[in-house]
């Protein structure tokens, strides 16, 4: 196998490779902290509070299109030299490559982020949508593409109306998305498109949903909070497992976070450990307070008439 004499000498001697780290963070705090300074200052209020209107800096990268261009064009000028000389340094901002989509993060603060997105050419129809909720304000700074934007009307038993347009934007212009009901697509691209991206999320991520276009049918539905995906990821390894001890502590969380989450705890408590999770069950039907006090009376009356034994735990239970 050949090895280039640069790699070569990179892997005889790491010293190099710190130099060309630190010599890169240098470039990006440069640009951070000089031309980006006040708008990174203000993404950080952004990230807590406000609407966009409030961060005058933040908010002219989406008012006057120079403004963005001008921003990526110093982080590109503080890059290049360090990059030129070191070029096998890592450019030391989070980023991805996927299916043609190239994501850049160029900052992020609290619940906001301000990231670079480009899109190669590429002409698709999406038989789905997905509504995230949050806001994004998006400039366009090089190429075009028809964009579908998508209105989330209605919502009823598992099913959706939603209103959808079709638009071509091109370099100048820009594009938002606020709230759950709104969301758009890419669908296709001539060349190649470069987006400046403002996002925020909200303090408490809403439900994600997905739907077909088709016929409106709720295909998908997952938590909006990472915490949350997280717990419910290790919950059901938890199942998988057999982890019987386990069962009190779902017990437990049954009661914590948002009814998509605790329904997800109750059902993976059930299955590992009758008498902690019909127990559990018991307290929440129990509570007409409780948000998922409806659902789970109909479950506990379906377990009861399949399973009359568990009747005697929640007479262990009652605290009458």
């Amino acid at each position: 196998m050949r090895i280039d004499s640069q790699l070569r000498a990179l892997r005889s001697d790491m010293a190099p490779q710190r130099h060309a780290q630190v010599a890169l963070e240098a470039a990006r705090d440069s640009w951070a902290e000089g031309p980006a300074g006040a708008v990174l200052a203000e993404l950080e209020g952004f990230g807590k509070a406000g609407s966009l209107d409030d961060y005058p800096a933040l908010g002219a990268l989406f008012a006057e299109e120079w403004r963005a261009a001008g921003l990526i064009g110093d982080l590109v000028d503080s890059l290049l030299p360090a990059l030129q000389e070191h070029p096998l340094g890592q450019v030391p901002l989070r980023h991805q490559y996927k299916d043609g989509l190239t994501v850049l993060q160029l900052a992020q603060r609290g619940r906001a982020a301000l990231t670079l997105i480009t899109y190669e050419e590429m002409d698709q129809e999406q038989a789905s949508a997905c509504f995230t909720g949050g806001e994004r304000y998006e400039a366009v700074l090089a190429g075009a593409a028809d964009v579908r934007e998508l209105e989330l009307l209605s919502e009823t038993e598992g099913k959706a109306a939603i209103d959808c347009r079709t638009r071509r934007v091109v370099a100048g212009e820009g594009m938002r998305c606020q709230g759950f009901a709104h969301t758009r697509q890419v669908t296709r691209v001539f060349g190649r498109l470069v987006v400046l991206r403002l996002s925020r999320t909200e303090e408490r991520p809403p439900e994600t949903r997905q739907y077909s276009l088709g016929d409106g049918r709720l295909l998908h539905r997952a938590s909006g909070c990472r915490a949350e995906s997280q717990r419910e990821m290790a919950t059901a390894l938890l199942g998988r497992m057999g982890r019987k001890d386990a069962a009190p502590l779902l017990a437990d969380l049954s009661r914590e976070g948002s009814a998509h989450i605790r329904w997800q705890t109750l059902r993976e408590c059930l299955a590992l450990d009758a008498a902690s999770g019909f127990a559990a069950l018991w307290r929440i039907a129990a509570d007409p307070e409780d948000e998922l006090s409806a659902p789970a009376g109909a479950l506990r009356a379906q377990l009861l008439e399949a399973h009359p034994q568990l009747a005697k735990i929640e007479e262990a239970t009652c605290p009458a």
